[in-house]
C-alpha cells in the first residue's frame, strides 16, 4: 500500500453505527480500516455483506477487539503493529472510539463507555502518527448542559453519565495532546438517534447518515480539537 493510505481502527464495528462508519470509510479511495470487533465471526459476516462496495484501493480489516478484556486489547494491538509494518505504514491515523453500551445498570455502562474505551485508547495511542485523530462517540444526553435544559432529555442514568465521563476525558486528553504539540485532535462527536440495536431501532435516523459526520471527522487531516459536535455544529458541554 501506498504511504497515502489513511489508516483508521473503528472499535465496536460489526453493526450500527460503527458498522455503517467502516461501509463509508471502505468505499473512500485509499483507506485501510480495522475493524474491530468483539466478535471476529461477526466482522467477517458483516464485511462479506458490502465487500463489493470497498474501493479497490482500500481495505476492511477486521480484527477481534474486545476492549473490556485486556488481553484481548493486546493481541489486538500486536495484530495491527504487525500488519501496519508488514504494509510499510508508519502508524494508525485516526481511532474511532465507537464501542459503546446502552444498559440501565451502572457497571456493565462504564465498563465498556468509560474504562474500556480508556483502556483501548492508551493501548492505541502509541500507534497514532502525528497530526492524526482520536474521536470518542459520544451522546448529546452527555452533555451537562443539557441537562439544565427544561424539557430535559430522557433519563438514562448509567448511560448519560458515562457519555459525561467520556465527554470530559475527550477535554483531558486533547489538553494533553495539546501540551505534547503531537497535533492530535481528540473530540466528541454525536452522530444523531440512531435506528440501533441498542434502542431497538426506535431512532430517528438511518445509521448510514449517522455515520457521515464520524466519517467526515475521521478523514479530514485538521480541525479544532476539544470540542463536541453533530452534524449541525457544536455542543455545549
Amino acid at each position: 500500500m501506498a504511504s497515502t493510505v489513511r489508516t483508521i481502527l473503528v472499535t465496536g464495528s460489526n453493526q450500527g453505527i460503527g458498522l455503517a462508519t467502516v461501509q463509508h470509510l471502505g468505499a473512500t479511495k485509499d483507506t485501510l480500516v480495522f475493524m474491530g470487533s468483539r466478535k471476529l465471526t461477526a466482522a467477517l459476516e458483516a464485511r462479506a455483506k458490502f465487500a463489493s462496495d470497498i474501493h479497490a484501493s482500500s481495505s476492511v480489516v477486521p480484527v477481534q477487539l474486545d476492549i473490556t478484556d485486556a488481553a484481548s486489547i493486546k493481541n489486538a494491538h500486536t495484530f495491527i503493529v504487525d500488519y501496519l509494518k508488514t504494509n510499510n505504514l508508519p502508524g494508525l491515523d485516526v481511532l474511532v472510539n465507537n464501542a459503546g453500551v446502552l444498559d440501565a445498570t451502572f457497571e456493565p455502562t462504564y465498563a465498556v463507555n468509560v474504562f474500556g474505551t480508556a483502556a483501548v485508547t492508551a493501548a492505541i495511542r502509541p500507534l497514532l502518527n502525528n497530526g492524526g485523530a482520536i474521536l470518542n462517540i459520544s451522546s448529546t444526553v452527555g452533555s451537562l448542559h443539557r441537562h439544565t435544559q427544561r424539557p430535559p432529555p430522557r433519563i438514562h442514568l448509567a448511560y448519560s453519565s458515562s457519555k459525561a465521563a467520556l465527554n470530559s476525558l475527550t477535554l483531558q486528553w486533547a489538553i494533553q495532546e495539546e501540551e505534547n504539540k503531537s497535533g492530535i485532535r481528540v473530540v466528541a462527536i454525536c452522530p444523531g438517534f440512531n435506528a440501533t440495536n441498542m434502542n431497538g431501532y426506535t431512532g430517528t435516523m438511518k445509521p448510514e447518515d449517522g455515520a457521515k459526520v464520524i466519517v467526515e471527522a475521521a478523514l479530514v487531516k485538521e480541525g479544532k480539537s476539544g470540542v463536541f459536535f453533530n452534524k449541525d455544529g457544536e455542543i455545549e458541554w
